[in-house]
């Protein structure tokens, strides 16, 4: 048995040296990923980068009760330009200082504030 598994795990790693494994991508649950897959099943153009208005439309899936507030993208956020993160800051219409951000590249929202809190919704 011991011999079994060992040959198997000979075997397997050589496949993964003669053939490594570049480019693994996992599913992931978000909104902004089931918008692209809405998108694609509808025959929509898939877009590779959000814009403004995309970048709201996500977040008034997200909540449509609330009224969201341009404030900005990484150019005018330090955090998020230090980070090298792209997207678009909202200010909700509600209590509180958090704001929302929204990944260009990848539709995720997170809360945010400009002192670099940034935790991620969808």
């Amino acid at each position: 048995m011991k011999k079994a598994i060992i040959t198997l795990s000979i075997l397997f790693g050589g496949l993964l040296i003669i053939n490594p494994i570049n480019n693994t991508t996992f599913a992931e649950g978000t909104k902004g990923s089931q918008i692209k897959i809405n998108a694609i099943e509808s025959g929509a153009e898939v877009v590779e980068e959000l814009n403004k208005e995309q970048a709201e439309a996500v977040l008034k899936i997200y909540n449509p009760n609330i009224e969201y507030i341009f404030q900005g993208d990484e150019n005018n956020f330090g955090y998020l330009k230090d980070n090298n993160l792209e997207g678009y800051v909202f200010l909700g219409n509600v209590e509180g200082d958090l704001g929302y951000f929204v990944n260009k590249d990848t539709a995720k929202v997170y809360y945010f504030h400009p002192s670099g809190y940034l935790e991620i919704i969808l």
